[in-house]
């Protein structure tokens, strides 16, 4: 059976924006934007950076594949998970209920990098 693709959103991020962002503001930032997950997947990795740009792409594009944005609902709402095989996408609080009022049962992520930008793409089920 065909799921209908009910939101489809794309992001590509620097990853000297994304470094530039953690040195400027620090945990504040790393906080703001990730989960404590996130932040202990990213740290282990010897390029922390481009997996810290990975997933605020990936966040950018479920914004745009759920059809809102910060400030409607806020980074940390949204999670990259990654455990075997492709990332997944947790959602919490606002965005959560704006999945399930539009009801979109699941969100496929592909996260990609290279040396200087990291995209992402979400499709929304």
């Amino acid at each position: 059976m065909k799921k209908e693709i009910l939101g489809i959103g794309i992001d590509s991020v620097d990853i000297a924006r994304i470094k530039e962002a953690c040195e400027k503001w620090g945990e504040r930032f790393l906080q703001k934007v990730f989960t404590d997950k996130e932040l202990l997947y990213c740290q282990k990795k010897v390029y922390m950076f481009q997996h810290l740009a990975g997933r605020f792409a990936a966040k950018e594009a479920v914004f745009k594949a759920l059809g809102v944005g910060w400030p409607a609902i806020s980074f940390s709402e949204i999670e990259v998970v990654n455990s075997s095989g492709p990332p997944s996408v947790r959602l919490f609080g606002k965005s959560k209920k704006i999945a399930e009022k539009k009801q979109i049962t699941s969100i496929l992520i592909s996260i990609s990098h290279t040396d200087s930008k990291a995209e992402a793409i979400a499709i929304c089920q």
